[in-house]
């Protein structure tokens, strides 16, 4: 080939490498900088390679699934509480998880909606703690800790890990320990002797945010909405129910079914209730609802409010309204046809809360016995984290019971209620 054609190519060459190299680069996606702490199963340390350090854990997945979904890598180090507080009030990161709600530092940062929720109990040796004039340990700097001091509690020791909480209870130096469920999980494993031989007692659920700095929310406004979008998505399965915790749920949601069955005749309430056998016009109303909801009601809603059903469900609602979020009855069909308040959507028969019951059903349960109780979920609208139980209605025809009823609970109010034992 000719030299002069060849050195006549080169800057036409480098010309195209220069601009694949810096489209790549622009179509990388923006880093997010942030601060955790090591908690395990939730931020856990790791080695990603020699001299490569790298945090994993469900917390972390959940952060990092929310952020590339919202358009942004991650970039996640392990760090000591305080010094990723002050960092974060000096703009030094873009973020920091997962932590319990801070009045301080709700005046200098943004939150997120939950990243994670920890189940916290009281750990004792003894059959029966009273928190209150008990000697509780917990880890230094934890959120466990802060919560106590801020709800007026005395802790009496603070340790560094996990593990010497279980050893100061052995020795009965402290009375009670608190911390996550799953973190005494961890401790139970063979090499962990102790934890398995404690008594457990439920204090509360506690969700955990991630903080974003003052900076990175001026700099960045799509980001905090677009992050809390994709969340439940990222949380999926992530926070279940103990199979003491969903026995527990099952036999409060018993009593609550046998209450509103005593004080309302559901099969009436289900006959006196619309219904549409097409299901072309099902939907087509259900996308009507939805559009309005929540924030109004179609006229179908409103019809279905007015129903002698929905005002029962109201009032009885009404001596439960910290703990259920919610009473819905369908037809068979899955559509509505009372519920305490206006619900998002008129069309329940495609989700879990109704095909579960009837494959329960079909799996041969009847009754009580045919309960569906739903994982955890967190509610923006409300705030609040809760489970959905429901139950079949009436006789069984053909697979389908005549209708489900439907309850929604505050998951930390149930497990904390003690009326109903």
């Amino acid at each position: 080939m000719d030299e002069r054609f060849t050195m006549d190519l080169r800057p036409v060459v480098l010309g195209v490498i220069g601009t694949v190299a810096l489209s790549v680069a622009h179509a990388r996606p923006p880093v997010l900088n942030v601060y955790t702490f090591a908690s395990s199963p939730y931020q856990i340390p790791a080695l990603a390679g020699p001299g490569n350090a790298k945090v994993v854990g469900e917390t972390v997945d959940t952060v990092t699934c929310a952020a590339s979904q919202a358009g942004w890598s991650t970039r996640i180090r392990i760090t000591p509480q305080n010094r990723a507080v002050h960092s974060l009030r000096r703009n030094l990161i873009d973020g920091y998880f997962a932590i319990d709600p801070s009045t301080e530092l709700d005046t200098t940062a943004k939150r997120t909606n939950p990243v994670t929720l920890e189940k916290w109990y009281f750990f004792t040796t003894e059959p029966v703690v009273v928190p209150e004039s008990a000697r509780i340990g917990v880890v230094d700097g934890s959120n466990e800790k802060d919560w106590l001091e801020d709800n007026g509690f005395d802790v009496f020791m603070s340790v560094s890990m996990p593990s010497q909480l279980v050893a100061l209870l052995k020795r009965g130096r402290i009375d009670a320990a608190l911390m996550d469920r799953r973190a005494m999980i961890e401790l139970q494993a063979p090499d962990r002797s102790g934890a398995g031989e404690l008594n457990a007692y439920f204090l509360r659920y506690a969700p955990l945010y991630m903080y974003l700095s003052e900076n990175f929310t001026a700099n960045n406004p799509d980001f905090l909405p677009t992050f809390n979008k994709f969340l439940p998505a990222c949380m999926e399965g992530q926070i279940t129910l103990s199979a003491d915790e969903e026995a527990r749920i099952k036999h409060l949601a018993e009593q609550l079914f046998s209450e509103i069955d005593s004080m309302l005749n559901l099969q009436q309430a289900i006959d006196a209730g619309p219904r549409m056998e097409n299901l072309t016009d099902v939907l087509t109303f259900d996308t009507m609802w939805q559009a309005l909801a929540p924030g109004q009601a179609s006229e179908l809603a409103k019809a279905i409010l007015e129903l002698p059903g929905s005002r029962a469900l109201f009032a009885w609602k009404l001596t439960h309204s910290d703990m259920v979020t919610e009473a819905l009855l369908t037809n068979d069909l899955g559509t509505l046809v009372a519920m305490s308040a206006l619900s998002s959507d008129y069309w329940q028969g495609d989700e879990p809360k109704f095909t579960r019951v009837i494959e329960n059903i079909k799996a041969g349960s009847t009754g009580l016995d045919a309960m569906a109780i739903s994982d955890i979920r967190y509610d923006a609208s409300t705030s609040r984290f809760q489970v959905t139980v429901s139950a079949p209605v009436g006789p069984v025809s053909e697979g389908m019971p005549k209708g489900m009823l439907a309850l929604g609970l505050d998951i930390e109010r149930a497990l904390g209620n003690r009326d109903m034992d």
